[in-house]
């Protein structure tokens, strides 16, 4: 005869066991739902305005970490134990490269070495320009910009007369249009080396090209080409060091041309696609969504900059090429090649002459640095003082700084200009 108590207490048993079993399941099932979408990789970035690139391919997935935050200057950046901490748990890590932050090339190496790194000087379809070492940026750039651009940005120069916008399509985006206005009378020269960084071409060898730029008829040799316009030894050695924080030639702030910004985030949605391929379409959704928001800015910006179009200015170093390229505006020189080089009292000398002699309409300081310097070059001039900040400084991380970065500067040259 069979005890039905012991009946009922197996029975009993074996539902416990089974919804215990069951609970664990779909816990486990659950974590590992959870896991695979909360998680998202460990960004790591440098600059403020690439952070904020990165934020805004990243939204609705995870946030990026920032290396170089508030007032900090990129080019003589030291590297924190907190931040190194950083890199070290990095999965990726995205820069501009080592033509803009140099010290940071080699932690990178070593702490991040099991990162994915992406170097946005290195990335195909960023446009780049050369840096304008003299003091007078009219030689360099003549006519907006004429003479920097690269061979693929000569192809489309008839397209640039169309109107701007119909150029930006999502899946082939041309981040040249604006510059393709090479002169073939410039005897210069300034653009030849340039031309060589077509986008299947970009190999970091070819960012020493700037240095052949040195005029004929000057008979001094400076180291690495760096030659200025006049013979003064200290102008020589500020321009030397003004390139010293890079061996890879080629103006570093490529982020300020708003084309630039919008092939940054398509790489930065490829890469991370690529190491998170769960997120893949949301990245990929995110950078799309970037775009056109960048593109309506532009057209913006083009109508508020048109009546400035041809006046005259002076930076206080020459971190705003492509903005300027872009836009079709043109800076008249600037007050340092470098923002940690002082200048000399010739170079001083030298702008306080091209403000008289031009006519200039404003000197832009950056908050980042003393504004005395520029305080000096304006004496006895009728000269504004605006404030240019080609990293969004003031402005609160996030995905929306580099929109409003963009805005800003806008802001800073009409205001001022106008007057």
């Amino acid at each position: 005869m069979i005890d039905k108590s012991d009946t009922k207490g197996a029975t009993a048993r074996g539902r416990k066991t089974f919804v215990a079993t069951a609970l664990a399941s779909v816990a486990a099932s659950a974590l590992l739902s959870s896991t695979a979408f909360a998680e998202s990789p460990n960004v790591v970035t440098t600059i403020k305005p690439i952070h904020s690139i990165a934020a805004a391919v990243m939204d609705g997935v995870g946030t990026p970490h920032i290396l170089i935050d508030g007032a900090a200057s990129p080019h003589g950046f030291a590297l924190k134990p907190s931040q190194a901490s950083l890199l070290e748990g990095a999965d990726v890590v995205f820069w501009v490269g080592p033509q803009l932050t140099p010290s940071l090339e080699k932690p990178i190496s070593s702490m991040a070495s099991d990162a994915e790194v992406l170097s946005f000087m290195d990335v195909k379809d960023v446009s780049h320009l050369g840096i304008r070492e003299g003091k007078d940026f009219d030689s360099h750039d003549h006519d907006h910009g004429h003479g920097h651009d690269h061979g693929a940005e000569e192809a489309s120069h008839e397209e640039h007369e169309e109107e701007h916008h119909d150029e930006h399509a999502h899946d082939d985006h041309d981040h040249d249009k604006h510059e393709e206005h090479a002169h073939a009378e410039d005897e210069h020269k300034h653009g030849d080396s340039h031309d060589e960084h077509a986008h299947d071409d970009h190999d970091k060898e070819k960012h020493g090209d700037h240095e052949e730029h040195a005029h004929a008829e000057e008979e001094h040799d400076h180291d690495e080409g760096h030659a200025d316009h006049d013979d003064h030894d200290h102008d020589k050695h500020e321009e030397h060091a003004g390139h010293d924080h890079s061996d890879h030639a080629g103006d570093p702030h490529i982020w300020l041309n708003p084309d630039n910004g919008i092939a940054i985030a398509g790489a930065m949605a490829e890469k991370l696609a690529e190491v998170d391929p769960t997120n893949a379409e949301k990245y990929r959704e995110n950078a799309t969504a970037f775009q056109a928001k960048i593109e309506a800015l532009e057209g913006k910006i083009e109508e508020q900059l048109h009546p400035v179009e041809g006046k005259k200015f002076i930076v206080f170093h020459d971190a705003y090429h492509h903005f300027e390229h872009h836009f079709d505006i043109e800076a008249s020189g600037s007050i340092t090649i470098s923002p940690e080089a002082l200048s000399s009292a010739d170079r001083v000398a030298d702008i306080q002459g091209r403000i008289r002699d031009l006519e200039v309409t404003c000197v832009f300081q950056e908050p980042q640095f003393d504004a005395k310097l520029v305080d000096v070059v304006m004496e006895g001039s009728s000269a504004q003082k605006g404030t240019l900040d080609p990293l969004g400084t003031g402005l609160e991380n996030g995905p929306d700084l580099y929109p409003n970065l963009l805005q800003s500067l806008a802001n800073s040259l009409s205001d001022c200009l106008k007057g």
